[in-house]
């Protein structure tokens, strides 16, 4: 629409204007008047429906001219991310940690897990160490025993909605009968996943 169609409407009484100028003026003032108050999506629901009655489809749902009801739904896609904030890169087993069958981590590993289920998210340890025989992780509410192949623990959020938790894990490695002294890679990979 030019400008100085909606100055000559906004100047011009339309009692003054021809008939086919006069709907041509009205419908463009009307228009603008419409598109200042209609969101975008609203406008391509009633140019939609526009559209379908001049194909023949009767749009008779409506009771009511100045009422229309839109019924909209979502769903949304389970998410749980991790991040791992710090870890130790190394386990050191010394002769006194072999006498007294384990060895305590005395850095925590601190990971960051970011979920928008209610129901929760399931955190997997995957152990990679032959020097132990089960691992007992302290940080998540209770005590978790795992496992040599390591395991999974499951955590449900406090709040509804996208929430994130930040876990301060301490470890302490029960050795193997096989353990040796030594300097060893850190034995865990962590990952998650939503309920």
């Amino acid at each position: 629409m030019k400008a100085w169609n909606v100055n000559f409407c906004k100047a011009t009484p339309l009692s003054k204007v021809s008939g086919m100028w006069r709907a041509f003026i009205w419908e463009s003032v009307v228009r603008q008047q419409l598109l200042l108050r209609i969101s975008p999506a609203s406008l391509r629901v009633v140019s939609g429906l526009i559209a379908l009655s001049f194909l023949g489809f009767p749009i008779a749902s409506f009771a009511d001219a100045n009422a229309a009801k839109l019924s909209i739904s979502a769903t949304v896609i389970k998410h749980a991310s991790l991040q791992v904030l710090a870890q130790p890169t190394s386990v050191v087993v010394t002769a006194a940690d072999i006498a007294r069958g384990y060895v305590d981590v005395t850095s925590p590993a601190q990971v960051a897990v970011q979920s928008n289920t209610a129901s929760g998210y399931l955190l997997i340890f995957e152990s990679q160490g032959e020097f132990m025989r089960q691992t007992l992780v302290k940080g998540l509410g209770t005590e978790v025993l795992l496992g040599t192949s390591g395991g999974g623990v499951t955590h449900r959020p406090l709040a509804r909605g996208m929430s994130k938790t930040v876990h301060d894990l301490e470890f302490r490695f029960l050795l193997s009968n096989s353990a040796q002294q030594g300097l060893y890679a850190w034995p865990f990979s962590l990952s998650v996943m939503p309920l």
